[in-house]
């Protein structure tokens, strides 16, 4: 028993330690995993700065005999915190990068990322238990009675665990070298591809019936489990809401209604229409989810692509900057109704 809770400590203390260390060398992706773990803003860079270092801190708690504990007992709460994030997110349909271990491994929460962080907790509660019941196991000491099998047999997995983290790396480096090239969409002024998809509330909306409200039309391309698309969507509402005299905006999706209700209930999204594929987003050259561009009311391109959620913004805060009264003239230079 005294070996197993030993061997917990260690692959505990390499699971926190790699954690922390992968964070604070990708920073940015840190700060962006904790927003959309729904962090208040304000906390965001604090936090992305505490938590790595909190992880470092029971890494190497854990691997000393008077404060494995303490170490265990931080683990455990921050594991069941991890564990309730996650849970929440996936309830909310929210499937963004878990970032758990920086750029190493960085994949979209699902079931799988609650397992892992269950087993994780089930084993800091196991090394709890231990040492609550039992005085904690010096490392050293332990280790240096094992005999030549036992040796063989640490060592093979410890060559498993380093395998596996090169794997991942490697294979993470590759997903990102194959990743589609940023999207160069159509020419400014060229005639926007016209289209007719199904509604997501029935029956089916083309591009000239979109553009018949007489207003700059703001195409969103997205798809119900791209996890950036479901951060922005909250946010799509309320644009849709508040800017709704000034500007039409649709959301182009894929997939059936059942795929996408998740998505469009909880937010209440209106004008999502859905591709069969990526029929309509191949022709903007949307490459990309989420990606926006812009179509004046004669139905022509008046912005390049913005891909990403921050291009996005950048884009509709330029577009209601044209739309105010002073910058009337800039507006129908850009969205104009006679396209040029």
């Amino acid at each position: 028993m005294h070996l197993i809770t030993v061997l917990l400590r260690i692959a505990l203390s390499g699971v926190f330690g790699v954690a922390g260390v992968t964070k604070l060398l990708d920073p940015r992706g840190t700060r962006d995993a904790v927003k959309n773990f729904g962090a208040p803003e304000p906390l965001v860079p604090a936090v992305s700065l505490a938590l790595p270092i909190v992880e470092l801190a029971i890494a190497a708690g854990l691997l000393f005999t008077d404060t494995s504990r303490v170490s265990a007992l931080a683990s455990l709460l921050v594991l069941m915190l991890f564990i309730v994030a996650i849970s929440v997110n996936l309830a909310r349909g929210h499937t963004h990068d878990c970032h758990c271990f920086g750029q190493l491994y960085s994949r979209p929460l699902g079931w799988p990322t609650l397992a892992r962080n269950i087993a994780f907790a089930l084993g800091a509660a196991f090394v709890l238990w231990q040492s609550n019941t039992k005085p904690s196991s010096d490392i050293v000491s332990t280790l240096a009675k094992l005999n030549s099998y036992q040796w063989l047999a640490l060592l093979g997995a410890v060559a498993v665990v380093i395998a596996v983290l090169i794997y991942l790396q490697q294979r993470q480096k590759r997903l990102a070298s194959e990743s589609p090239a940023a999207p160069v969409g159509l020419p400014l002024d060229a005639n926007a591809p016209p289209f007719e998809l199904a509604a997501y509330t029935g029956g089916t909306t083309s591009l000239t019936e979109l553009l018949a409200y007489g207003k700059p039309l703001l195409l969103i391309f997205t798809n119900p489990n791209c996890g950036p698309c479901v951060v922005l969507f909250a946010e799509v509402k309320e644009w849709q809401h508040s800017h709704s005299e000034q500007l039409t905006i649709a959301l182009i999706s894929f997939g059936t209604i059942k795929e996408n209700f998740v998505n469009v209930a909880r937010n209440r999204l209106g004008q999502v229409l859905l591709q069969q594929k990526r029929e309509v987003a191949e022709q903007y050259g949307a490459n990309l989810t989420p990606t926006a561009v812009l179509v004046n009311t004669s139905g022509r391109i008046a912005s390049p692509l913005a891909a990403g959620a921050d291009e996005i913004r950048a884009l509709l805060t330029t577009v209601l900057g044209n739309s105010s009264v002073e910058g009337g003239r800039r507006l129908e230079q850009a969205v104009g109704t006679d396209g040029r």
